[in-house]
């Protein structure tokens, strides 16, 4: 009598195959980094000083080099996915064979992690209004509960394909977001600590896990 398989546990294995060799932390890594700097650059006075100061020189032209932030995050996001597939197929999953799977977050993970962003935002507003906190506590508290909901989303995908670095990664990163609430910055001073904040973590993990991944790689070579 044939066994059948446990398609729930392959699907699980699937999707944990996809963030095995720490290029998904990396490309996560790359892109939080990215969004800091871009909000932070797009809200500090001297690069629009700067920026103005083109514009009289170069004219409306130089207007666009602004815009070029913009666009950034999903050259990066393009670029690294590509890098990704080509390392994957060369090197690291060369014996294995490629795996198609997409980054999934079930919905009840994704209620619950817009949920802790609106929370957090109201309670941010609830404290303002007893007048236990000041405007500038509000726009830190937008940063902090969108570090908060990306930890939870970390925590919710970690559980469901069995991955426990994940769940350890969000902890951390809300911690981190927690810290922002009581730092002394500006509104985008404070989307650059949490960019690079997260940035650092996730490319902590990942190095560490593609570190791993190449030496066990390695004597099969």
């Amino acid at each position: 009598m044939a066994v059948q398989p446990n398609v729930d546990k392959l699907v699980r294995q699937t999707f944990q195959y996809e963030f095995s060799d720490g290029l998904r932390d990396l490309q996560l890594a790359v892109l939080l980094g990215i969004g800091g700097v871009t909000v932070w650059l797009a809200l500090d006075p001297l690069w629009i000083t700067f920026i103005a100061t083109l514009m009289q020189v170069l004219g409306r032209w130089a207007a666009w080099l602004s815009m070029l932030l913009v666009l950034v995050a999903p050259l990066a996001a393009l670029g690294s996915l590509g890098l990704m597939n080509i390392l994957r197929r060369r090197w690291l999953w060369r014996e294995s064979g490629m795996i198609k799977s997409r980054w999934s977050v079930s919905r009840r993970v994704s209620v619950l992690s817009a949920l802790i962003f609106v929370g957090g935002v109201a309670l941010a507003f609830y404290a303002r209004s007893l007048g236990w906190a000041d405007d500038l506590f509000v726009l830190r508290m937008l940063w902090a509960a969108t570090g908060w909901s990306f930890g939870y989303t970390l925590i919710g995908v970690g559980h469901d394909i069995g991955l426990s670095r994940y769940v350890w990664l969000g902890c951390a990163g809300g911690s981190i977001s927690t810290a922002l609430l009581f730092l002394p910055l500006a509104f985008g001073q404070t989307a650059l600590a949490l960019g690079l904040g997260w940035g650092l973590l996730l490319a902590a993990s990942g190095l560490i896990t593609l570190r791993r991944v190449i030496l066990s790689v390695r004597p099969s070579r």
